[in-house]
């Protein structure tokens, strides 16, 4: 990474530091190609002890080419293949929005965490509106996109154990010309009660 880091990336890491964990054991849960295991590492003092999984045997073989020295398997989200309290963190890196069964995912995600789990630039909604399924095209195929009743993604979370610590707004993500409702991207740093 060369210049100033993206704040999407600069607030991944923050949500980490705020955790307050030297050198933490982390899954990023969705990984894609394995980059945030270089954001970890050029952001968190100390980096961390990085895991990543992905649902896409295409992007764990990717992740590995581009960085060796991480761990990474193929998991699904809804099903994660650890122990419970396997890691500090369970980091879900902009991939909460992709699974249909996100309250499974997050209460998978609630399961493996020792301490924190962080949802990070998860779509909201600015002001009460049901939660919203979109498609698009990308990566190669048609994906499922969820916008997030903000309330009702904190109540969940309750639900599975995880009380808010803080939040961050993301980068701009506002689908309004498309649902007719305003959204933004959020981070959140949950402790696992």
């Amino acid at each position: 990474m060369s210049g100033e880091p993206r704040l999407d990336l600069r607030i991944a890491a923050e949500a980490v530091v705020a955790a307050g964990i030297d050198r933490p054991r982390l899954i990023e849960i969705g990984c894609g190609s394995g980059y945030y295991s270089e954001v970890f590492a050029q952001l968190v003092p100390r980096g961390v002890q990085y895991t990543g999984i992905d649902f896409s045997p295409p992007m764990i073989a990717r992740a590995c080419e581009r960085y060796p020295a991480a761990q990474f398997a193929v998991g699904d989200a809804t099903d994660l293949q650890y122990p419970d309290n396997s890691f500090d963190i369970a980091f879900n890196g902009v991939s909460l929005m992709h699974i249909i069964d996100y309250e499974k995912a997050i209460r998978e995600a609630a399961r493996v965490a020792t301490r924190y789990c962080i949802f990070h630039s998860a779509p909201v909604f600015d002001e009460h509106h049901r939660t919203t399924f979109l498609q698009k095209y990308a990566y190669g195929a048609p994906v499922v996109e969820v916008v997030f009743d903000r309330q009702e993604l904190l109540a969940i979370s309750e639900k599975a154990g995880l009380r808010l610590v803080k939040a961050w707004q993301s980068i701009p993500y506002d689908v309004s010309a498309i649902t007719g409702h305003r959204s933004r991207s959020e981070t959140f740093l949950f402790s696992v009660t």
